[in-house]
């Protein structure tokens, strides 16, 4: 076996499946502690990788512009002569890249997406044992003795986010006796988001049981709708409670996110930055199920979901309304539901 001295990861986006590229990052600097390892990344997703220490260097990709192009960062990667490059994108900007790119070897990830189709298709589980998709970027160079390790996935925060964040919430931080819980309520896609007032349930649950406990809501500006309706109904708590919804970056998020004990959240990048994080993790899942290889990779997670559901999964990547018109994937989890999951990780 032939040792490896360049590789290249291709994983342009999200927040969540970058973020699962960790662990195949780590066993393989593991592995070949002297192999230079580079990555290919879209420009808002760039720093949930430019701080990690076993990569090299970042190709960041931004549309129209020039400066940043796939022209430009293909004409670099044929420069490099890579011994290995690992596509875990699999579009046609991935292809792309990799044609003709004078690698030694160019490896794919297995999405089983015939046996995901006839699941969501037609609930016919042909799974014989479910293989996380964090697991799947390492089966990827199974032929150059990679394991996995077994420790979860990891989030590397650069310096000057968790340095601005501390400045802005010290004196806060430091004035809170407690557990500092984190609640992720928003999705991009409807059918992974919980139920707002169920949300507001459980934080209402716990503030109450928990008397030296503090809330913090995340979320991007779309979600702040979400958030400024469930604390609607949270005034009495208001001094214990604080709303950071669309007020932070994705790293400045991160940097906060990292002050916290648990975290409540969706199917979302947060629930995966909080699992690198090595948080304790409620993890509350709708539309998608453990099949489709997402669900958090971590001891400390709790996972909510509602299994028996003949209609799940409905999608691996999430709807923007219920197919089946009932939404009982999520209507049918209850704030005890969540409430029971914290309990069993404290």
């Amino acid at each position: 076996m032939r040792k490896l001295k360049k590789v290249l990861i291709i994983r342009l986006s999200s927040i969540g499946d970058i973020i699962l590229t960790t662990p195949l990052i780590r066993v393989l600097n593991k592995k070949y502690p002297d192999c230079k390892i580079d990555f290919v990344i879209k420009h808002q997703f760039r720093d949930l990788i430019a701080a990690h220490p076993a990569v090299s260097r970042l190709y960041v990709y931004k549309k129209n512009d020039e400066r940043y192009s796939l022209k430009k960062i293909r004409k670099l990667i044929r420069e490099e002569r890579y011994d290995i490059i690992i596509d875990i994108h699999k579009n046609f900007r991935s292809v792309y890249l990799r044609t003709c790119a004078n690698a030694g070897k160019v490896v794919q990830f297995k999405k089983y997406a015939f046996k995901r189709w006839l699941l969501i298709k037609f609930k016919l589980n042909m799974y014989d044992h479910i293989v996380p998709v964090y697991q799947r970027y390492i089966d990827s160079l199974k032929d150059f003795d990679i394991e996995y390790d077994h420790k979860g996935v990891d989030l590397y925060i650069p310096e000057h986010y968790l340095n601005s964040i501390d400045h802005k919430w010290r004196s806060i931080i430091e004035s809170i006796e407690g557990p500092i819980i984190g609640i992720a309520p928003g999705a991009s896609y409807l059918t992974k988001r919980w139920m707002p007032n169920g949300f507001q349930n459980v934080a209402r649950r716990l503030l109450q049981q928990h008397g030296d406990a503090s809330i913090i809501f995340f979320g991007n500006t779309d979600d702040r709708r979400i958030t400024d309706s469930i604390l609607a109904g949270l005034h009495d708590y208001s001094d214990r409670i604080f709303n950071m919804a669309g007020e932070l970056s994705l790293m400045e998020s991160a940097a906060l996110l990292n002050y916290c004990s648990y975290v409540i959240t969706n199917d979302t990048g947060l629930m995966h930055m909080a699992t690198g994080l090595k948080k304790k993790v409620v993890a509350i899942f709708g539309s998608t199920t453990r099949e489709l290889g997402f669900f958090p990779c971590s001891n400390d997670a709790a996972i909510v979901q509602n299994v028996y559901l003949r209609c799940r999964p409905c999608s691996h990547v999430g709807r923007h309304e219920c197919p089946e018109k009932h939404f009982k994937c999520m209507k049918d989890i209850t704030p005890d539901h969540v409430i029971e999951a914290f309990e069993l990780l404290r």
